[in-house]
């Protein structure tokens, strides 16, 4: 998986998952897996701002999400996890970054397609008030990512971008040398694309998810629509048509997947056994997990 910063995506349940899983101590993945729904449901509700019946509605389309998520994907990642214990501890190729990261990008389209009934049922219950609360919420997103990532000098955007790695590259290998992060240091100012890209491609779904909105509801459009819409739109974001937003993701694709691989090469044999036995703990918890009820 590439780890270089990602655009967010304010709707992807599935994304919230992600994150709750690899930025957690393996003692406690079960228990952040169990209070997922709670962490999405709290995120949608403060970028809509939800009435009654729309807030019971949330909570059982979450709920029922992640009973299918549950059931059908949880089995597909431990197979996955136990291959990358083994990848782990050996030399890892752009090649196979990129693969591991397509693997990745493939659940991430399944559960966001999985989600998207329950978010066109959403989209058209909203109200005017509720479509410009989003707007203000995106701007407070906005606000605090430039100022984690965009200072007006160039070199603490750099400092910014290398602590972002270093706090994900260190979940798996522990501690980085002095050596290791001056090597990310550098791979980050090499960089073509940067986090100015990030926020402008950030903007450009922002609006145009408040702008489908506007139209689905000028139209007065039916469940199928809005579904259909929501779908064209999520392509859109895996697959950019228009430059230069499709070469821009490329870029940054292959750009994560060598810092990926090239980082992994600077690791000492004990960092990639911490890696593999981080990954290891993970597999052992998706097991029990996945056995529990949904």
């Amino acid at each position: 998986m590439s780890i270089t910063p990602r655009v967010t995506r304010s709707l992807s349940v599935s994304l919230l998952m992600m994150i709750m899983l690899a930025l957690t101590a393996c003692s406690v993945v079960r228990l952040a897996y169990n209070q997922a729904d709670h962490l999405a449901y709290w995120q949608l509700n403060r970028a809509f701002d939800f009435n009654e019946e729309q807030s019971v509605q949330v909570k059982g389309a979450i709920r029922q999400w992640f009973q299918w998520h549950r059931r059908t994907q949880l089995p597909v990642y431990v197979p996955f996890l136990a291959r990358a214990e083994k990848e782990a501890l050996a030399p890892v190729s752009s090649t196979l970054a990129c693969e591991r990261r397509t693997e990745l990008e493939g659940w991430g389209r399944k559960a966001i397609d999985q989600a998207v009934p329950a978010m066109a049922d959403l989209v058209l219950s909203l109200s005017p008030d509720q479509v410009r609360h989003l707007e203000k919420h995106q701007a407070k997103t906005n606000e605090d990512f430039r100022d984690d990532y965009l200072e007006d000098d160039v070199q603490d955007r750099h400092k910014a971008a290398a602590k972002f790695v270093f706090k994900v590259a260190e979940i798996f290998y522990g501690r980085l040398n002095e050596s290791q992060r001056d090597h990310v240091k550098i791979e980050i100012a090499a960089l073509h694309l940067n986090a100015q890209n990030v926020y402008e491609e950030r903007q450009v779904y922002q609006r145009e998810f408040v702008q489908l909105i506007r139209k689905l509801s000028a139209q007065k459009a039916t469940p199928a629509q809005a579904q259909a819409a929501l779908r064209e739109l999520f392509q859109q974001f895996f697959d950019p048509p228009r430059e230069p937003l499709r070469s821009q993701r490329q870029q940054w694709i292959a750009a994560g997947c060598k810092l990926t691989s090239s980082l992994h090469q600077q690791t000492t044999p004990e960092q990639k056994e911490k890696a593999a036995q981080r990954l290891r703990d993970w597999e052992s918890d998706l097991r029990i997990l996945n056995k529990q009820p949904a």
